[in-house]
């Protein structure tokens, strides 16, 4: 579905052979993913300008500190599962200090340096310095998404004004949208994604007022457009499908955790981006080491190995 050629430079994101370690991760990261979607579905519920259901006011902190707890393991867990020292020390700090601040108001500023600093330090020495163009393009969109969690969290820690939430928020919404570049060539995933696409502008069109609603209180999104919503939809659902297409567990988990986690204006939204966006941009080997490479390269070249490809 991909070229050969990409195939070729970038043999560390074989879809379908991440380790035993990666695969750890992945599962736990499908959990954490769970947590994140009931945590956004109670929030949008909670909070519609119309009363489907009568849902307890302590619901929604309460499933916001489980999903946050969630997303906080799994990235605990793939740092403590990293050969990589910068790579482990940045997602400790994004994981822990996702935590803290959502449990402790106290930790809100220390978190807002510590999550975008922690997973800018780790995606940076996961793909190191690029040699290729696809490489250029997979560390451009990891650490815009770093920088989505930088400028969304300063902003609402209160050391940024308006303009910058606003900012994080279209850098969010952009990065999303590039993750289309994961489904080249898979002509059902590029076709789900465009069905989300029109989905999105249609409820825009029938309904701003309660769209509008939807996308602030379940995925804090402020000051873009409904069409930049619209085409992250696109980008996210094709990553999405596409990995579900391949086998890729990393790249189909971390695509729906960054659609359903939205835009990272609070420590557990912004933990569930840095977790997302480690799987659906970063191979197994390069985030967690090289001491599954043998299994992975063996698993490769078995004879009745199917091909598979990496985008």
């Amino acid at each position: 579905m991909s070229s050969s050629t990409e195939r070729a430079t970038a043999p560390t994101t074989a879809p379908g052979l991440p380790g035993r370690r990666g695969g750890r991760v992945g599962s736990l990261a499908l959990l954490a993913a769970v947590a994140v979607g009931v945590a956004t579905a109670v929030r949008v519920l909670y909070n519609a300008p119309f009363d489907p259901l009568a849902l307890p006011a302590r619901l929604v902190p309460a499933v916001g500190t489980v999903a946050a707890l969630a997303t906080g393991a799994a990235l605990g867990l793939a740092a403590l599962s990293s050969d990589r020292p910068a790579v482990r020390v940045g997602l400790l700090f994004a994981g822990v200090f996702g935590v803290l601040a959502t449990l402790s108001g106290a930790a809100t500023v220390a978190a807002a340096v510590a999550i975008p600093g922690g997973a800018a330090l780790a995606f940076a020495r996961a793909t190191g310095s690029p040699e290729t163009y696809f490489e250029l393009r997979r560390a451009a969109i990891a650490l815009t998404f770093a920088l989505a969690a930088g400028l969304s969290l300063a902003a609402t820690a209160g050391i940024a004004g308006s303009p910058v939430r606003a900012a994080g928020s279209v850098a969010f919404l952009a990065a999303v949208t590039l993750l289309a570049v994961r489904a080249e060539g898979d002509r059902v995933a590029l076709v789900a994604g465009a069905v989300a696409f029109v989905g999105v502008v249609a409820a825009s069109a029938a309904a701003p007022y309660v769209t509008g609603s939807a996308l602030l209180v379940g995925f804090a999104v402020v000051g873009s457009p409904h069409l930049l919503v619209a085409t992250a939809a696109f980008g996210g659902v094709a990553a999405a499908v596409a990995g579900l297409r391949d086998g890729d567990t990393w790249l189909a988990v971390g695509a729906i955790l960054l659609l359903l986690a939205g835009v990272p204006a609070t420590p557990g939204a912004a933990t569930a981006v840095c977790l997302g966006a480690a799987l659906a941009t970063l191979g197994a080997e390069e985030l967690l080491g090289s001491r599954d490479a043998s299994a992975r390269s063996s698993a490769a070249d078995a004879p009745d190995a199917p091909e598979v490809s990496a985008r």
